[in-house]
């Protein structure tokens, strides 16, 4: 009984803070007075023209071993390829909302699309948006790369929930940008957002998974994010900010689903309809699969986040925290906290040697323990575990196109064939400890550079564990070159390596050269 009331108060919390998203999206951001808004003329057609950029780039990999070294294809945003040799060809036309900063009325867009060999598909629609802001409002229509929420983009292993390494998902995204709280002065900050999608990847995993396996097709994606910010740090150097990111995956067709209930695999086609939109607003219905025990529509997920900032002169310094939960089971702390990501990352005053460094460590291995149940007439309890992060039962697992949409070091279904589990869109690797750490520096003007290394311990998943925990490494180390003889061309050259029994042994080499055009 005591279970079923833990269980019944979960779902109501998940549903009141989802429902606190929607009050604060539509009241909040009005009443806050805007900060940092000028009486600047709003943009004209001419300055949505003259401040495009334009940018042509071609990039090749070449490697030895099963795969490209772990880092020369991840947090690229589904545009680093796990081949062994892989080459594209892009061209973006982007202006950035930034050029209006100051502005009430803001505009940006991007176009970005990529010719491949060696990738999942020859032509590549990488961006495709438009996005206009209010004040503290912005809304994005289209596929377009966010930024990572917390970490650094360059050198952080990537977030839980949603990150910088799969290809951006279509949708319709509304942003209430940093806000102070009314009466608060600054001290109290609230930053939120909320999208609906439309994942493409269905034709490509049809294409991808072996005969008689899981795939999906038309899935719907949904996305919402609360943090708040106490300080102010033009006062005070220190400020502290905690946060709930959540996502589901709803609706769409599942083909060759494996359940209890039924013999062999079966298909399901899930309700899209309006209240599916709702339910995965506040993490509420059930599946045809649920059978007597109800659980929520669609897969969904999410992480905690907190980050403690010092905002100094010369140098700046973050430690932050991210703890990742599937469906109810690891949202309250009731399980204990076993599972999560923390990290530290320091800027350093100028030098010419090293300018920021970060450390990470990543435990996955918990999951709310290896014991799952649920109620039956001669067991009336259930026992929450066996969360197999980034899995599940209706939807071919936290993935777009074959790459990890969260953090990398959970191996992507595009590795699984290292782990003897060749073109099934699961994943066999969810259970692991990795430590992470990484350097970036500008010894000068022209010269930036770079260097990755992590290492994990791997034991599969629950359902399928490895015979033996797997050790893997991956290094990389990248210079980019911006020569001022050369006004706008880059080129960048890296050098990678993996080790260990869980991908096998790779070294490789890639090079980019890029040319940017300003439109004056």
């Amino acid at each position: 009984m005591a279970l079923k009331l833990e269980k019944m108060y979960q779902k109501i919390f998940f549903r009141k803070t989802s429902l606190l998203f929607l009050l604060i999206t539509l009241g909040l951001p009005v009443l806050a007075a805007p900060r940092g808004l000028s009486a600047e003329p709003d943009s004209t057609g001419r300055d949505l023209l003259q401040q495009t950029e334009m940018t042509f780039e071609w990039s090749g990999t070449v490697a030895s071993g099963d795969f490209a070294p772990l880092w020369l294809s991840a947090n690229r945003y589904g545009l680093g390829s796990v081949e062994t040799q892989s080459i594209y060809e892009r061209a973006r036309m982007e202006r950035s909302i930034l050029h209006d900063e100051g502005r009430k009325w803001r505009i940006g867009y991007g176009f970005d699309a990529a010719l491949t060999f060696g990738h999942e598909r020859h032509v590549i629609l990488q961006q495709a948006y438009v996005e206009g802001a209010w004040r503290c409002l912005r809304l994005t229509v289209g596929a377009k790369q966010q930024k990572l929420e917390m970490q650094n983009n360059e050198l952080s292993s990537g977030a839980l929930t949603y990150g910088i390494n799969a290809r951006p998902i279509p949708q319709i995204r509304l942003d209430v940008d940093w806000f102070s709280f009314p009466g608060t002065r600054g001290w109290w900050q609230w930053t939120l957002h909320g999208s609906y999608g439309l994942k493409t990847d269905g034709p490509w995993q049809e294409e991808w998974v072996a005969e008689g396996t899981r795939y999906t097709r038309h899935s719907l994606y949904h996305e919402k994010a609360l943090h708040w910010q106490f300080g102010r740090p033009d006062i005070f150097p220190l400020t502290y900010e905690i946060g709930l990111n959540m996502a589901a995956e709803f609706g769409g067709t599942s083909y060759g689903v494996v359940s209890g209930r039924y013999q062999g695999t079966t298909t399901f086609k899930h309700s899209s309809n309006l209240r599916s939109f709702w339910n995965a607003l506040i993490c509420s219905g059930s599946d045809a699969t649920d059978g007597s025990d109800p659980n929520v529509e669609g897969n969904h997920l999410g992480s905690w986040v907190m980050q403690l900032k010092y905002h100094g002169h010369r140098w700046q310094a973050r430690a932050y925290w991210e703890r990742f939960f599937e469906d109810h089971s690891q949202l309250t702390v009731q399980y204990g906290i076993h599972d999560m990501l923390i990290g530290a990352e320091v800027t350093l005053p100028h030098n010419r040697i090293v300018s920021s460094v970060v450390f990470e460590y990543l435990g996955t291995t918990d999951q709310t323990g290896p014991i799952l149940h649920d109620p039956t007439p001669f067991f009336p309890l259930r026992i929450a575990g066996r969360d197999d992060y980034y899995n599940n039962l209706n939807y071919s697992g936290w993935q777009n196109y074959g790459h990890t949409i969260g953090n990398p070091l959970i191996t992507s279904p595009l590795y699984n064939a290292a782990l003897n589990q060749s073109n099934h869109l699961r994943f066999y690797n969810n259970r692991i400890h990795a430590w992470h750490a990484a350097l970036a520096g500008d010894p000068s003007s022209e010269w930036h550079w770079r260097a990755l290394f992590s290492f994990s311990h791997n034991w599969g998943t629950y359902d399928y564990p490895f015979t033996d925990m797997q050790h893997q490494a991956y290094a990389m180390a990248e210079a980019t070159y911006r020569p001022r003889w050369a006004e706008g061309w880059t080129g960048v050259a890296a050098l990678a390596l993996d080790h260990g029994q869980l991908l096998g042994n790779s070294f490789g080499g890639q090079l980019t050269i890029r040319k940017t055009l300003n439109l004056k």
